[in-house]
């Protein structure tokens, strides 16, 4: 009953009490998300406000690739909208493979071979109207680009802007993008693009240096790309001319996997290094259409297995998902991806988070990065199969967070990285593999928790460096997500988390959205537990402080040294050899207490109180065990 009172109220509009910590004086809030809520472009229960607006931008591409040079040639078409009340006199654009360019400044070295000139823009055009690449209006900083329009592009309105440009892929230095093998490439970040102009940053251009991840507005795309002869091409989107570029026995194969609930061999490792998948042209040109995406990637290979399923995500509708996975036939766990995305697929559509599968496609690459993408992964591969279904589930729970949810992960990467490390933790539980059930870069963190540079989770993301930016991303923010989680119970947590994504996908919320969001759904004040995990330096450490005995009665006292609330998961050894799990949610410490006492009864002798660590993130676990 709880659970259908839960979703009823959630359905009927969040019906919540009006006293919530939203207006409670002590969470903190920068000025500028503030200001956002003055202008009503946000509200207070975590809803869009009653003058949200976000920009988006459609784009129309045609790239010719050369594996052997690894020149990369394109043009694209940008239709830029304005729906922002504020006039715009200049576009900031992002031009991500000057990450690349002598003299920029990055975060890690990378081989001095791909230190190249970067992105080299032969042609630019506003509204038909030339502008040459070396002109006034431009103007270059780092990975970022500014326009000054000659004629400024009034609220409302769209313009048009066409640019032709290229530039060399890298070749050793693979940081997210470039190329696997000779003749494999994952090329990410390749076009230039328009950044976010939002309603509490404005223009975000923070500079790429290689750590913090990105943040686009959404737009549809339509892509075609140019390779020789026998190379292969997956991309976001679907495939729009398979009957172009595939011969018959493999488009048949192809096609067959789009329905098929099995998994499909499309080219199997016999047949990889053949000369006749592709249609015998000297060029073939691949065309990709995605709608309503941030992003777009591709990759391409001539010697690569492809493997292929699809499934019901959406058992009202019977709408499918279609799964495929590329990858070399010397592969050790790449033979069992296909299988294995399946499966992460089913349970992100109808366990967690229960939101039938974003997207039409999802294509599994093996790569060098880990890294995902609309539609897109990047992995590297694995040794053991538990590590790949692991990192298999992780880049691809990405789909929900940041691409169905547009959140800003260059700014608050612990808003997409926290809840999907969250989910794949799930994910092992679910599968009965409880030593995969750990959070990524914990084991870093568990080494500086308390130390000077474990900053509060809210540091921006952006200005943050390895191995802050990993601690507070993954370990911290996936750490804080799961106690909530316990604190509000699985079902209302999901509950709230489907509910949030209904009213925010396809949009940009903030991490306050989020905040006052399950706020509202919790009826009860939790800035007990955002305010220190989020906004204050500390750390989690719970202790057995003391065990003491009259008659029957134990009284377990246990001690909160850190500040940071954790659940206290308990584990009582007793004499005779059996043991008892005692679990108490982290709002045991909602009011400031420093210690807690829990009374157990029991005629047996109790030879051992421990705190198992769990994923909670204790500093000092030399004070979680006491012998009465």
């Amino acid at each position: 009953m709880k659970k259908i009172f839960i979703s009823m109220i959630l359905v009927a509009g969040l019906a919540f009490p009006a006293n919530t910590f939203a207006r409670s004086p002590g969470l903190y809030i920068p000025l500028n998300i503030q200001k956002a809520y003055q202008k009503k472009t946000r509200s207070m229960d975590g809803k869009p406000g009653p003058k949200y607006w976000q920009n988006r931008a459609d784009y129309f591409i045609h790239i010719n690739f050369d594996p052997v040079t690894r020149i990369l040639k394109g043009k694209e078409t940008i239709t830029f909208y304005n729906n922002s009340p504020d006039t715009l006199n200049e576009l900031r654009l992002h031009l991500f493979p000057n990450y690349f360019k002598k003299g920029i400044a990055r975060d890690d070295n990378i081989n001095y071979s791909d230190v190249s000139s970067g992105v080299t823009i032969e042609q630019m055009k506003v509204n038909n109207v030339d502008i040459s690449p070396g002109s006034r209006p431009l103007k270059y900083e780092h990975t970022n680009l500014k326009l000054q329009l000659k004629n400024p592009l009034p609220s409302g309105k769209s313009l048009d802007l066409s640019i032709s440009w290229r530039y060399t892929v890298n070749k050793g230095s693979h940081n997210r993008t470039g190329s696997v093998d000779p003749s494999s490439f994952f090329i990410a970040y390749f076009f230039p693009r328009i950044a976010v102009y939002d309603d509490i940053y404005g223009w975000n251009d923070s500079l790429y240096t290689g750590t913090a991840e990105f943040y686009n507005d959404f737009g549809n795309f339509k892509v075609s790309i140019a390779v020789p002869r026998n190379f292969i091409v997956w991309a976001t989107g679907s495939l729009q001319n398979p009957e172009e570029v595939l011969t018959p026995k493999y488009l048949q194969r192809f096609k067959s996997a789009l329905s098929s609930g099995h998994i499909v061999h499309i080219i199997n490792a016999e047949e990889c290094t053949g000369k006749d998948i592709t249609t015998p042209n000297s060029i073939n040109t691949w065309t990709f259409k995605a709608e309503n995406v941030c992003d777009f990637a591709f990759a391409t290979s001539n010697h690569y297995q492809w493997d292929a399923t699809s499934l019901v995500k959406d058992k009202t509708t019977g709408r499918r998902v279609f799964i495929d996975v590329a990858y070399s036939k010397d592969s050790v766990d790449f033979p069992h991806v296909a299988a294995i995305a399946r499966q992460a697929i089913e349970f992100m559509s109808f366990e967690f988070p229960g939101y039938p599968f974003p997207f039409p496609n999802e294509t599994v690459f093996q790569g060098l990065a880990d890294m995902e993408y609309p539609m897109m992964v990047n992995d590297g591969s694995r040794k053991d199969i538990e590590s790949a279904m692991k990192l298999t589930f992780h880049e691809i729970f990405h789909s929900y967070f940041p691409f169905f949810m547009g959140c800003n992960e260059t700014k608050y990467a612990w808003m997409d990285e926290g809840l999907t490390s969250m989910g794949d933790y799930l994910f092992m539980g679910y599968q009965k593999k409880p030593d995969y059930q750990y959070i990524y870069f914990d084991h870093l963190y568990k080494n500086q928790i308390g130390h000077d540079l474990d900053v509060p989770i809210f540091a921006r993301s952006d200005i943050l460096k390895s191995p802050v930016y990993y601690n507070n991303a993954y370990s911290k923010a996936a750490a804080f997500f799961l106690i909530l989680r316990d604190f509000l119970g699985a079902d209302l947590f999901k509950q709230t988390l489907l509910e949030f994504m209904n009213l925010w996908h396809g949009k940009h919320p903030s991490p306050y959205d989020l905040f006052y969001f399950f706020q509202e759904a919790g009826g009860e004040d939790i800035q007990w537990l955002i305010n220190p995990w989020f906004f204050e330096y500390g750390y989690v450490d719970l202790a057995v402080k003391k065990v003491s005995r009259h008659e029957n009665l134990y009284r377990i006292v246990i001690e909160k040294k850190g500040r940071y609330p954790a659940p206290i998961h308990m584990k009582i050894l007793y004499a005779d050899g059996s043991s008892e799990i005692i679990h108490k949610k982290a709002s045991v410490w909602k009011n400031g207490d420093s210690t807690y006492t829990i009374k157990k009864t029991t005629a047996k002798m109790i030879k051992s109180v421990e705190l198992p660590e769990k994923i909670y993130l204790d500093a000092d676990i030399t004070n979680n065990r006491l012998t009465p």
